[in-house]
């Protein structure tokens, strides 16, 4: 099984199943959007043959180290107890675990729209906290889901957290080659959502370019409230 997944893709599958999704409602970001990403997220790492986890899942044990991870167990055959841990009888681990293919984080810092405010400084600290999750995650990809709310100067290529996350990669020291970022960006403000990349080099300078994906339209449901 390929470990690695293409990014662009990725984001257009995410996408254009979120625009499906009109009867989410901006303020409720904290609770229904965040299921809405990962529940997209770990059916996108299902249909691509990876075991998904994530935070909010139902299942025993379903709680992992990040909002979302897709790894890669063996498989079992039907009827063949649980064996992952060789230990007769337990229920977990279900198969002998391989390795970590994907992890994501969602977080959406502090709602506002103005700038210069205690509230738009912890909109972007909040994400990057999270952001520091991912980059010690031993996945090749890793994405990375916030929003901009209606703040300005925050989103973009531009914006403040695509520079933020490029200085936050060129000052950290433990990259692994061909390591690749996902940047899916909410912007209330171009009612969009954004996706960017970028890539650790397999060898020399790191200058972590970032490029655009894709954008795709909010539906007309998600038009921010203009009063907080």
């Amino acid at each position: 099984m390929e470990d690695r997944v293409d990014l662009k893709l990725l984001f257009d599958e995410f996408g254009a199943s979120m625009a499906r999704a009109r009867d989410l409602d901006t303020s409720e970001r904290l609770s229904d959007w965040s299921a809405a990403v990962k529940t997209r997220l770990v059916r996108l790492g299902d249909r691509r043959k990876y075991v998904p986890f994530a935070t909010d899942d139902r299942r025993k044990s379903g709680a992992y180290l990040w909002d979302v991870a897709w790894c890669v167990e063996d498989k079992i055959r039907r009827g063949q107890p649980p064996s992952g841990a060789g230990i007769p009888k337990l229920q977990f681990p279900h198969a002998p675990y391989r390795r970590l293919v994907l992890t994501a984080e969602v977080e959406w810092g502090r709602q506002g729209q103005r700038s210069g405010t205690q509230v738009y400084r912890q909109n972007l600290e909040e994400v990057f906290r999270d952001f520091y999750k991912l980059m010690d995650a031993r996945s090749q990809t890793k994405v990375m889901v916030y929003t901009t709310w209606m703040f300005p100067d925050q989103g973009g290529l531009d914006g403040l957290f695509l520079k933020g996350f490029r200085q936050i990669l060129l000052d950290y020291e433990g990259h692994l080659p061909q390591d690749a970022y996902l940047f899916i960006e909410f912007d209330d403000r171009s009612r969009t959502i954004n996706g960017y990349s970028t890539e650790v080099p397999r060898r020399g300078p790191r200058p972590f370019r970032l490029k655009q994906l894709g954008s795709v339209a909010y539906p007309r449901k998600w038009d921010p409230k203009q009063k907080y």
